[in-house]
């Protein structure tokens, strides 16, 4: 039996017998829309596995910016530890992301679906639009996966996650007590659904209410709970209607905005954002092609750099070839036999001695300036260490692509074939350092 359909039928047997001992509202099981709210959650299923690929893919891109020194301390803290911090760092990032669903126009088309339920069960939790699905999931996600936490935190947490959303709409009345501002229930989260905009507009957390507290959005009377929920929005009741309604709003407002005149869409401020966004847009897709982030892909335009081919070429020969990894990576494999000066030290100031003096070890009178050739995994250290040591008035370049690029190019074993004609011997002493 697939794994969606044993999930759908233990939570139907949890969840159905509990709201109708500890019913909030009298409601028939098979409500309106239950049949749509199913689909969601089969769909569902497969639209949150890809969430998780795209977090994986994008981050894989990104390993420049990932700190594997932070992410070892995180991952050798008690699997309790990083769950409880799990519960913090993801619920906050939710609750940021909820808040621009709601108070953005364009993603309030999306978020409005969710808020189209008239009757709260267990099962509405998965009514949500597969584009708002991705996005909120991306954002709940990307901070753990980036900070390192284990895969046993993340299974403890992802069970937590999900027994909670469907807990926190359930029709139930069970009192929680002082648990109520350190847990998500139903007598927090239902006012969320609240069919009043002053009050739908309350509540952001889904897990800690201690947040919408700290940012001054709690809403929970002790001896009431809504009796009205939805919205005033004219939504779908059909899963394909609802699948597509953002949509077909959106095209609605482009034709209600053609129709006041295309001229408005020639004014400055228009203009001007839409070119702002295309810019950003490109610069962004540019800087992760790069697997940099946006201000060390600017800092890249104003270095020199030089290309696996263009080395092997020997245009800037002789040349020294400096390692900017940690010293983990540095022990797993580099280039021949270049010495490692972390970016950690060069930002602290005492690694650009270290270029310095391995600079002056090899300098000879009447031959060339060698060039000072940084390389890290795949680019982005290696700017910000050229950047760090530009006052130094060495000759220097990065490395395009880093040691991936390399590897591409030559096998380890031809290092010091490759290497021989283009780089300067380092004496022992710095070898070994």
């Amino acid at each position: 039996m697939p794994e969606v359909v044993k999930g759908f039928i233990i939570l139907t047997c949890i969840f159905m017998p509990l709201e109708r001992i500890f019913s909030l509202h009298k409601q028939k099981i098979f409500r309106r829309g239950w049949a749509t709210d199913a689909t969601y959650f089969f769909t569902g299923h497969f639209i949150g596995r890809a969430g998780a690929i795209i977090v994986a893919v994008t981050l894989s891109l990104m390993t420049d910016l990932l700190n594997s020194e932070l992410q070892s301390k995180i991952a050798s803290q008690p699997i309790w530890l990083q769950f409880l911090e799990a519960i913090v760092i993801s619920d906050l990032a939710y609750y940021i992301a909820h808040r621009l669903l709601h108070e953005i126009p364009w993603l309030w088309q999306y978020h409005a679906v969710h808020h189209s339920i008239e009757h709260m069960d267990w099962l509405a939790a998965v009514r949500v639009h597969p584009c708002e699905q991705l996005f909120t999931q991306i954002c709940k996600m990307m901070p753990l996966y980036w900070l390192g936490f284990t895969k046993e935190a993340f299974a403890v947490y992802a069970l937590y996650s999900a027994a909670i959303a469907f807990l926190i709409h359930a029709n139930i009345t069970i009192k929680f007590g002082p648990l109520k501002w350190f847990v998500a229930t139903p007598q927090f989260h239902h006012w969320h659904h609240s069919k009043s905009p002053k009050i739908h507009n309350k509540n952001f957390a889904v897990q800690l209410p201690l947040l919408d507290l700290l940012f001054g959005t709690l809403y929970m009377p002790t001896k009431k709970m809504p009796d009205r929920y939805g919205v005033s929005n004219s939504i779908p009741a059909g899963y394909l209607g609802q699948i597509l309604y953002p949509f077909i709003r959106k095209i609605k407002m482009l034709n209600n905005r053609l129709k006041l005149g295309i001229d408005r869409y020639f004014r400055p401020l228009p203009v001007i954002l839409g070119l702002s966004s295309i810019a950003i847009s490109s610069l962004t897709v540019m800087a992760l092609i790069n697997h940099m982030d946006i201000p060390t892909f600017i800092a890249s335009w104003n270095s020199q750099q030089v290309t696996v081919a263009e080395l092997q070429q020997g245009k800037l020969k002789p040349v020294i070839l400096i390692d900017v990894r940690s010293p983990e990576e540095y022990a797993e494999d580099r280039i021949g036999e270049s010495p490692l000066v972390p970016l950690i030290d060069i930002e602290a100031g005492f690694g650009i001695k270290q270029v310095q003096a391995i600079a002056r070890s090899i300098v000879k009178s009447n031959q060339p300036q060698p060039t000072i050739v940084l390389y890290c995994a795949r680019g982005g250290r290696s700017v910000k260490a050229y950047q760090k040591l530009q006052k130094t008035n060495l000759k220097l370049a990065f490395l395009s692509g880093g040691i991936t690029a390399w590897r591409e190019a030559v096998p380890a074993k031809q290092d010091a074939e490759i290497l021989a004609p283009i780089t300067r011997s380092l004496p022992e002493t710095v070898r070994s350092n």
